[in-house]
């Protein structure tokens, strides 16, 4: 631990502050613990969270191909014991699986249905976006799975009072059938599954999808509350069924705003525009009533289904955070609002001695609220990545940057190539070992959702990805040196990231060359050539929809001469614009075996209504998951499996047809049409020596939304990195800020407002995520407790550890209450990756600060 220098007397606007004195009281900071979740823990050469993974391919792409296939080989429900074949998870969200990787689903309890809305909203729009970023159409299967059940067996009768209406928490009735109606309708949950819905209609064209989409749009639309200045929605069609007296909506009108703008873009308007009008109310109450209580714990809360959730929780924070982001124009403060709220999710979850989330080896670790769930210190952290990440796009932001970085590398430090997920962050599973919508759906959607905001750091090396669209993908081919692929829709402006194992030679979109562009102002492509020789492309493709990008792939297709077939294979030509013959076997013991030298492999084949089932092997080694070749309509030329992050060296990959299929599809055919591999090396890193380098400055108990600028024209933000530790539930705010000024006036400054507000509590700290340097730290402090004795208000302040001020008098160093005292430090250097300042009273009073300014010294 390095030592800090004696503090330099300093004199600060009038106000002497005294030299600080250098103690050997060593004291907690930066909590660094030899094992997170899974895996023992891993630093970068400035002591920050590591990735644990080593494979070329990154930790984020290896947590998003095991999230994807534990629900591909998820066993299937039979007819007998379902409404409808399908995979278990679709009906029941409780599983157990062992340490190799074996699923069971687990008995399920009426009221543990509840999960379903939730569940199947992420399933849908975490395989909407695995087929962009991989191609695989297993993932399209099983979004129509998901999405027939909903349709099929989760409405409402046409008699009920919201008929044909999504049953979202079918918390009564009988699992795996027809939902019950008296289950808990709560209309939040409604919208996310909305959202699911559509994105399974754009990838699968099902109007079945939108029909029952709209319709249910339309519902919310129509029983909206057009009372001026009232929740627009309660949280319930049918706050009777809840078991809690409270249907009070808060922040989760997001959740609705998102499925509104949805469905318009769609171009369904609804009944004389009402869901316009519907959209219209809802905002406004977002930014006229809801984000002037920004501070009020339950404003964004009151999501999550099996409790009344009265607190700022994870989902929420989100939801609200992105949505106003997508929509700047309409919410003028978006830059300091969501980075208020999203930032005070740390406050607020930091509380809980249960919990002890903090900052762990220069990360942030944090539950889903300050209620819920123990030491499960890791989907929290993963969700919230994705909106931290996309406000540093849309700000080029180094902080939120490496918060995002940071959080996401720690939170992945979960799972097992078997797909068991550890979310105790000592070890062991809390949350996931029961819930499997948390385990994998939700790992699934938030950690590609990272991805696609930081390409750079977390896209997979000497590979080729689509990361993220402005649109939904509904058709991708991933070949050799050609990148294939539609969106649905294109309006302007319309983005799409990649990020290429090759530098373009060509995109085309609609068939038309687009030139290459120093700035997307309109259409045409952006390169950033990176070291390893990958490269991230941008491209604007305004009213077209499909792009194709050309250049010269390191990958290689394995030539058929070397390819071993055995059994009762067939040559089989295809009828669409991909003409080359697939090898088609649909007798069991049929084996195709490729050789290949590289480290990693892709075998492209066909989906199709009687698509079948086979076994793969690699090395020798049976893989956990097979390939199952079933999709409602035909796709050509799709990913039937890919593993990647292998030891560089020579491998094979064997094929097994089954002679089988799964219970709905037609057949048990297997099309194969060629297979590609690459020994091509390098990576980009993963962000290490990176963060904030420019000044930080915050004021604690500000509730304001706007900056406060000081005379020298410098911004303060609200005070919210910080950890005031009470107990299980409490109120971080109410708890520990002064929102109101304590004092009319403070004297001996010309910046009083920094001075009027403050934490205070036993025991507080901050920690200041910075980068590698040394840094000038000056706390401010004014005392206006007048009826407290001097030992019950002294302060003690240590700095990444080790005390630098002991006991201090406030108003005897100020020269008296109500006035300014400045105290500063010099040349303090990050502990792993953070600047910790922890303020105590040790006389069983109180410590307090009242704002921290952390500078870089040049």
């Amino acid at each position: 631990m390095k030592c800090l220098p004696v503090g330099r007397t300093s004199f600060v606007r009038g106000v002497v502050a005294t030299a600080s004195v250098l103690l050997a009281t060593v004291l907690p900071a930066a909590t660094v613990e030899p094992r997170y979740y899974a895996h023992e823990a891993v630093h970068d050469e400035h002591g920050v969270i590591a990735p644990w993974y080593r494979g070329q391919n990154g930790q984020c792409d290896l947590r998003v191909r095991v999230a994807a296939e534990t629900l591909k080989r998820y066993p299937w429900a039979s007819a007998e014991q379902a409404a409808t074949p399908a995979p278990h998870y679709v009906f029941n969200g409780h599983w157990q699986i062992t340490a190799d990787g074996q699923i069971t689903p687990m008995p399920l309890e009426d009221w543990n249905n509840g999960d379903l809305g939730q569940r199947a909203a992420y399933v849908l729009l975490a395989l909407a976006d695995y087929y962009r970023y991989s191609g695989d159409a297993a993932a399209i299967a099983h979004m129509s799975y998901q999405a027939d059940y909903l349709v099929d067996h989760c409405q409402t009768g046409p008699d009920h009072p919201w008929p044909d209406f999504l049953i979202s928490v079918p918390v009564k009735g009988k699992a795996y059938r027809q939902c019950h109606p008296e289950g808990m309708i709560q209309l939040d949950i409604v919208a996310e599954a909305g959202l699911g819905m559509l994105a399974a209609y754009r990838l699968t064209e099902n109007r079945r999808y939108l029909e029952a989409a709209s319709h249910w749009a339309d519902l919310l639309a129509e029983r909206r509350d057009p009372t001026p200045g009232a929740a627009p929605w309660g949280r319930y069609a049918n706050p009777e069924a809840a078991p809690w007296k409270d249907n009070k909506q808060t922040g989760g009108v997001a959740f609705l705003l998102y499925f509104f703008e949805d469905l318009i873009r769609l171009g369904y308007t609804g009944k004389e525009g009402s869901l316009v009008a519907a959209r219209d109310a809802g905002r406004a109450w977002l930014r006229d009533t809801l984000l002037p209580q920004w501070t009020v714990n339950d404003t964004w809360g009151r999501n999550y289904w099996d409790w009344a959730d009265p607190v700022q929780a994870e989902n929420v924070t989100e939801f609200v955070a992105r949505y106003m982001i997508d929509n700047p124009d309409y919410f003028p403060g978006w830059r300091q609002d969501v980075r208020n709220v999203l930032s005070l999710f740390i406050n607020r979850t930091s509380v809980s001695p249960k919990s002890n989330g903090d900052v762990y080896s220069g990360a942030w670790a944090f539950p889903e609220s300050c209620g819920c769930c123990g030491r499960s210190l890791w989907y929290g952290p993963m969700e919230l990545a994705v909106p931290f990440a996309q406000y540093a796009v849309a700000c080029d932001d180094d902080w939120s940057r490496e918060i995002a970085r940071r959080i996401q590398i720690l939170a992945t430090y979960d799972v097992h190539e078997s797909g068991v997920s550890e979310d105790n962050i000592d070890g062991g599973a809390i949350v996931c070992g029961a819930w499997f919508k948390i385990a994998h759906p939700m790992a699934l959607r938030h950690v590609l959702g990272t991805m696609a905001w930081l390409p750079e750091e977390f896209g997979a090396a000497r590979e080729n990805h689509i990361m993220r669209s402005s649109s939904t993908v509904s058709r991708v081919r991933y070949g050799k040196g050609k990148v294939e692929y539609e969106t649905f829709d294109a309006p302007a402006p319309m983005v799409d990231v990649l990020r290429l194992a090759f530098v373009p030679r060509s995109v085309t979109a609609d068939g038309q060359s687009l030139a290459e562009r120093d700035a997307l102002d309109g259409v045409g492509y952006r390169v950033k050539p990176l070291a390893c020789g990958d490269a991230i492309v941008w491209i604007r493709h305004d009213e077209r929809r499909a792009i194709v990008v050309e250049g010269d792939d390191p990958q290689q297709e394995i030539g058929r001469q070397a390819i071993v077939l055995q059994g009762d294979w067939r040559r089989q030509k295809t009828a669409d614009d991909d003409p080359s013959p697939r090898d088609v076997a649909a007798t069991a013991g049929a084996t195709m075996e490729f050789p290949f030298h590289g480290n990693q492999v892709r075998l492209i084949g066909d989906f199709s209504p009687d698509g079948g089932l086979a076994d793969v092997f690699v090395d020798g080694v049976k893989q956990l998951v097979g390939i199952d070749c079933y999709n409602p309509s035909p796709r050509s030329s799709q990913t039937l499996y890919y593993l990647n992050g292998l030891k560089q060296g020579s491998h094979a990959l064997k094929v097994v047809v089954r002679g089988e299929k799964n219970p709905i599809a037609q057949g048990s055919a297997v099309r194969i049409a060629r297979a590609f591999s690459s020994a091509a090396t390098g990576t980009n890193g993963f962000g290490a020596g990176s963060g904030p380098r420019g000044p930080q400055r915050m004021v604690f108990g500000y509730p304001g939304r706007e900056d406060y600028v000081d005379s020298a024209g410098n911004a303060w933000r609200p005070a919210t990195e910080v950890v005031t530790r009470s107990e299980h539930m409490a109120d971080s705010v109410a708890l520990a800020w002064w929102t109101t000024p304590r004092a009319e006036a403070i004297e001996g400054t010309a910046d009083a407002a920094l001075y009027r507000h403050g934490v205070h509590a036993p025991e507080f700290w901050t920690n200041i995520t910075v980068a590698p340097g040394a840094y000038r730290v000056r706390l401010l402090f004014a005392e206006t407790r007048h009826d407290l004795e001097p030992a019950r208000r002294a302060v003690t302040v240590s700095i990444n550890g080790r005390e630098v001020e002991r006991e201090v008098d406030i108003a005897a160093r100020a020269g008296g209450m109500d006035r300014a005292l400045d105290l500063t430090f010099e040349h303090i250097e990050p502990n792993h990756g953070v600047i910790e300042i922890r303020f105590s009273n040790r006389a069983g009073g109180e410590a307090i600060c009242q704002a921290v300014e952390v500078v870089p010294e040049r």
